[in-house]
């Protein structure tokens, strides 16, 4: 079940060979077959960068169910020389090194940072991401700022999973969320994260509601919150932006109690 309910994975002892299907996999197409072979003309960090984001979309539900079919594989006591997935480069320089990078996201883990993934209709939402991101920096923690409409969503949500904190802007259109954000988080909602804390931020002309909308998909997902939300009126004055800056201090020092727990 790591990805399809038929997934299987086949050993071939003569050649200590592991072929995994999906698991271990990565959506690269390169003329590098091996994973050194990859790293000789890109890099190690780019590898498993490709890792995570095929981990995040696709088998972040799956946790549980990877860390107990590991540790049959591990029981087995297999010597594995290479591991093979169905596409992807071949590991065949660092096989323990993958099945360890699964162990550790089955189990949660992530960088003690911060990403702010949000939209904007009229750039007041957009304005309100620089001061927030300042106060998350001068906190001590590293912040990446993803604008949806300038991001795949597959690579918002690998950034969304590589940090312990999220914060989503969004303005109010209609009442509700603005149409990408809600897109990203009916997306996410479907992936089941864990193990994240996560907190809304937005602006707003006549009535509000975005923001107490995201409240409710967060608690759907039964994700940490960090609360309440922040809500500027139109475009954010000089006294908004402070608050904005304070936001960003208050939820990285949050960030930085939950991420000590894991």
């Amino acid at each position: 079940m790591l990805h399809w309910p038929d997934s299987m994975v086949t050993y071939i002892k003569e050649e200590k060979f592991l072929i995994s299907q999906d698991a271990f996999g990565q959506h690269i197409a390169s003329a590098a077959r091996f994973d050194d072979e990859y790293t000789t003309c890109q890099s190690m960090s780019e590898l498993e960068d490709a890792v995570t984001d095929y981990y995040a979309n696709i088998l972040m539900p799956f946790g549980q169910l990877i860390k107990n079919k590991i540790a049959d594989i591990q029981k087995m006591n297999l010597e594995i020389d290479m591991i093979a997935p169905d596409h992807g480069v071949i590991w065949r320089s660092h096989p323990g090194k993958i099945i360890q990078m699964y162990l550790d996201m089955a189990g949660g883990k992530s960088n003690l940072s911060v990403s702010i993934i949000y939209d904007t209709m009229w750039h007041s939402t957009e304005q309100m991401t620089m001061p927030i991101a300042q106060g998350i920096k001068d906190e001590g923690v590293d912040c990446k700022v993803i604008k949806l409409r300038a991001t795949p969503t597959s690579v918002a949500i690998k950034e969304f999973w590589k940090s312990r904190g999220c914060l989503i802007g969004t303005p109010t259109l209609n009442n509700i969320m603005f149409p990408s954000v809600a897109n990203f988080l009916t997306y996410l909602r479907g992936l089941r994260p864990k193990n994240r804390i996560i907190g809304a931020f937005g602006s707003y002309g006549w009535g509000g509601g975005a923001v107490k909308e995201a409240y409710e998909e967060f608690k759907k997902m039964g994700l940490e919150t960090f609360e309440p939300g922040l809500q500027i009126l139109y475009k954010p004055s000089a006294d908004d932006e402070a608050k904005c800056y304070d936001y960003g201090r208050e939820f990285a020092k949050k960030v930085k109690d939950y991420h000590s727990k894991f």
